[in-house]
């Protein structure tokens, strides 16, 4: 099981910035990136500062869409940081929130998620990219500027079948959120019907402090359709323990038994969120106690 931890988006950057200069000392694979409108910062100049200060690491950005932020956009941000950071980027897409989309006039049709992918492949591949989708239309588009990386990892969020067969027909893995078995259990299938090899299998679950902000934390995750679908229950059936159990832990015995869940159902990485600074070294200590 790989283990990355999600940077808090409530906490100013001058402050990542001291968590980031003492990041590999922590243990962990992965540094997330997200891209948040509630954020106190912005992904990319994030982004940057991660591949600065880090020098093992692992750099995931996402989730981020390409609605407000064009593929041509994302690409040539991502081999600059693929560069700067030696070779560690990866990147996860989705769809994003359509209530967001809407209010800045950036929502568009799900093509686009897939069209931003196919087109990403290429700007990074080094190709001269020309393509009329549904969403997005290039003409000869390029960029003076390659990936590191002779491949660069793109994973799709999810919490539906929809966008989990979406996965597995373009994307190199799946980014959800929960231990849920049967959740899992959807990941594996549609894992083993694409001809991607590795297709990797990302979770988040949150060490949310403090106790109301775990509850709201894990509130939000209960009104989610597609989530408590997958998760075989309908919304608001399931009690609060039941939802914790899927979503968070509390403490090293709780995460212990998440990581044991999680390697059961198929999972290769988890992904930490959290909110409060002070709490990151408190994760690293947990994490490199059941390592």
């Amino acid at each position: 099981m790989r283990f990355g931890v999600e940077l808090a988006v409530k906490a100013p950057i001058t402050e990542l910035v001291e968590s980031l200069k003492i990041y590999d000392t922590y243990g962990f694979d992965r540094v997330w990136i997200p891209d948040a409108s509630i954020s106190m910062w912005e992904i990319w100049t994030t982004a940057s500062l991660a591949a600065t200060h880090t020098q093992r690491v692992r750099i995931g950005l996402g989730v981020t869409a390409p609605y407000h932020r064009n593929p041509a956009v994302i690409a040539h941000a991502a081999a600059t940081i693929d560069q700067l950071s030696g070779g560690r980027l990866d990147l996860t897409i989705g769809r994003g929130g359509r209530g967001y989309l809407r209010s800045i006039g950036a929502d568009a049709d799900d093509a686009g998620v897939e069209e931003a992918i196919a087109i990403l492949r290429g700007l990074l591949a080094g190709e001269t990219v020309s393509y009329d989708g549904k969403v997005f239309h290039f003409e000869e588009v390029s960029l003076r500027v390659q990936a590191q990386q002779e491949h660069v990892n793109i994973y799709i969020a999810t919490t539906s079948d929809y966008w989990m067969e979406i996965a597995a027909r373009c994307a190199d893995g799946i980014h959800t959120y929960s231990s849920n078995p049967k959740l899992l259990g959807a990941a594996r299938e549609w894992a083993a019907r694409s001809e991607t090899e590795p297709f990797t299998i990302v979770t988040t679950l949150g060490f949310i402090e403090p106790p109301e902000a775990r509850e709201w934390w894990v509130n939000n995750f209960s009104r989610n359709y597609n989530l408590q679908k997958l998760s075989g229950r309908e919304i608001d059936t399931a009690s609060y323990e039941e939802l914790l159990e899927d979503l968070a832990f509390t403490d090293k015995a709780s995460l212990l038994a998440q990581v044991d869940r999680l390697e059961r159902n198929g999972a290769d990485e988890l992904m930490i969120a959290y909110r409060q600074p002070e709490d990151l070294p408190v994760i690293a200590e947990m994490v490199r106690s059941i390592a």
